[in-house]
């Protein structure tokens, strides 16, 4: 049976980590970072990708809802896998069964080594308003927009160096006065994602049936 893996760039570490340890030889094509804050580029991006490859008999997507972006998706010929959950900071976090629907902390903001790549990542951001505004602008442009976290926690899924990660949460933190964290996360999803073991935790979907949001719910959740 062919498949073929859409995957998001945010989760190449991760991705890459499985690979190695279970010698999977699904094709892979990768998204770019930066679709996550705009839902409807990502949905044209992923349907598009998703009709280039109806050769195949499965595509897996490793995109959960992300702020709809996956909504109304289909792929008219083969079926369609994703994970059920919101985005890949809950699937990240997901170290057991699925209890709820989310699991990221309200007031954290989440960090992974993908994350700090990101060109919309706190210190790219930063630098980017210090070029256009100075210094004393851009501090007070992030502190508006971060008013409401407290924390900035870095989820260690045991596939990269977390040194460096750390040492970008603590300036971030330093900058935006809020405390830095790590948390323990998991790649289990992700594994099962590319091993077949599609269970309570994913969509499965037939050929022309579309993504809804309605499918993320939990039973837990109505």
């Amino acid at each position: 049976m062919k498949q073929i893996l859409i995957a998001c760039a945010m989760l190449e570490d991760e991705i890459h980590k499985i690979y190695e340890e279970t010698g999977c030889e699904i094709p892979v094509v990768w998204v770019e970072r930066g679709y996550h804050n705009t839902p409807e580029k990502l949905r044209g991006k992923l349907q598009s990708l998703i009709e280039e490859h109806q050769d195949v008999d499965i595509i897996l997507l490793s995109f959960g809802l992300c702020g709809n972006g996956t909504n109304g998706i289909v792929s008219p010929g083969t079926r369609l896998v994703l994970p059920k959950f919101d985005d890949c900071i809950n699937l990240l976090l997901c170290r057991g069964k699925r209890r709820s629907r989310g699991l990221a902390k309200a007031g954290s903001i989440y960090l992974t080594r993908g994350w700090t790549l990101d060109s919309e990542s706190i210190l790219k951001q930063y630098e980017k308003y210090v070029e256009e505004y100075g210094q004393e602008s851009a501090e007070a442009i992030l502190e508006m927009m971060y008013e409401h976290y407290e924390k900035i926690t870095v989820i260690d899924t045991q596939s990269y160096d977390t040194a460096p990660v750390l040492a970008y949460a603590e300036k971030a933190a330093d900058m935006l006065d809020l405390t830095p964290e790590t948390t323990e996360g998991s790649t289990e999803i992700l594994r099962k994602l590319l091993t077949g073991r599609w269970e309570e935790d994913f969509i499965v979907l037939e050929p022309g049936q579309a993504v809804t949001a309605a499918d993320f719910e939990w039973e837990a959740d109505l």
